[in-house]
């Protein structure tokens, strides 16, 4: 592009947040949009990049609130082979694309909040980037359990936090029996019609957002200052890209029934037979053949009456072939008794993590089939 179209385009596409070099002297903008420093977000460039190696050959990188893509670029420029932007605004990602192109970089863009990312689609990513992002979540907990399940070795957050001079305490809590910590999180008071993605939410103590990403699945969490008091930047490591079906914040699975009778006589052994998708994003352990491992997947038969009441609970179970992990898929083979009296019933099917959890206690669908015994 010639500089006369590039600074016309740039008109166009105002206001710009991000302070990026295009090249012959011109720059995506001359002054502060909303207060920020001109030349941000160097400054935070500068306290992010620490946490980084200086060479990301091969590695693939997620930056999600890309905003018009001024991390996404510093991370192809030091050699990643694939990179994705993400953002909720479709005018951000107008700029990050108009960027793109101006500077002959291969980086993909996406229109999608952070809720959107779902790694069985897009696939994991070695390392992600959540700078200056979580406190424009509404939904925190949620938006961090997707940056888990996205990346596969290390997450990056920049964010603000709960003002440090003004930080309670945490301090042990006792519940019944059990004691728990409490951290202080600010909740940012704004107008119903504050839009999410532009507007702060909540503000996290350290030792709060250490606390929320270890819940989640993290394994090394470490803190680095930030710009200034106010703001920190968090490493967040994962041992393994997926964590097992001992962690069952992430269990979800999709049955199909292949085929099975719809009628039967009274104490037949009866078989079905299902695929059972693993949905979410943990790996389903097998376990050993006593199938009393904690945490060991298993597919079961509940019986119950044309009410749903309960008869017989838990009443046939069938063994994983092997660990299953997040987007494959099992035929698995169950053996079921019939009820010793003639009428009609229903088998639920449901995936149960041994002593932990049914999945469908979880969010999953238990697959109902109508069985009649003459």
């Amino acid at each position: 592009m010639t500089p006369e179209r590039i600074t016309s385009e740039l008109v166009k596409l105002q206001p710009w947040f991000q302070y990026i070099d295009l090249g012959g002297g011109i720059f995506t903008k001359s002054q502060s949009a909303i207060g920020e420093p001109l030349e941000y977000p160097r400054p935070t460039w500068e306290t992010v990049k620490v946490c980084l190696p200086a060479n990301f050959s091969g590695k693939s990188v997620l930056d999600v609130g890309c905003n018009a893509g001024f991390y996404a670029i510093e991370m192809k420029r030091r050699g990643a082979a694939r990179v994705l932007g993400v953002d909720s605004q479709r005018s951000l990602i107008r700029q990050a694309i108009f960027v793109r192109d101006v500077l002959g970089l291969d980086i993909e863009y996406r229109r999608l909040s952070v809720y959107d990312l779902d790694p069985i689609e897009m696939g994991q990513f070695d390392v992600t980037l959540a700078l200056g992002l979580i406190y424009h979540c509404k939904h925190l907990v949620l938006a961090l359990e997707k940056l888990f399940a996205m990346t596969r070795e290390l997450l990056v957050i920049e964010t603000a936090i709960y003002p440090p001079e003004q930080t309670p305490q945490s301090f042990p809590y006792e519940i019944g029996k059990t004691e728990s910590t409490l951290h202080p999180i600010a909740y940012i008071e704004n107008q119903p019609d504050a839009k999410e993605a532009i507007y702060n939410w909540f503000l996290p103590s350290v030792e709060a957002l250490r606390a929320l990403l270890k819940n989640v699945g993290f394994d090394e969490i470490k803190v680095f200052p930030g710009v200034h008091r106010s703001r920190k930047v968090l490493a967040c490591r994962k041992l393994q890209p997926y964590p097992d079906s001992r962690t069952i914040s992430f269990l979800r699975a999709k049955l199909t029934l292949i085929d099975g009778p719809a009628r039967c006589h009274p104490q037949e052994a009866v078989k079905f037979r299902l695929r059972a998708e693993n949905v979410g994003h943990a790996r389903w352990l097998r376990g050993s053949d006593t199938g009393r491992d904690t945490g060991s997947v298993h597919l079961v038969a509940h019986v119950l009456r044309k009410d749903e009441e309960p008869i017989s609970w838990y009443h046939a179970g069938a063994f994983l072939p092997a660990d299953v992990a997040p987007g494959e898929a099992v035929e698995l083979e169950i053996d079921v008794a019939a009820p010793q009296s003639a009428g009609s019933y229903q088998l639920m099917f449901d995936m149960v993590s041994e002593n932990l959890a049914w999945f469908e206690d979880l969010g999953s669908e238990v697959l109902r089939h109508d069985l009649t015994v003459d």
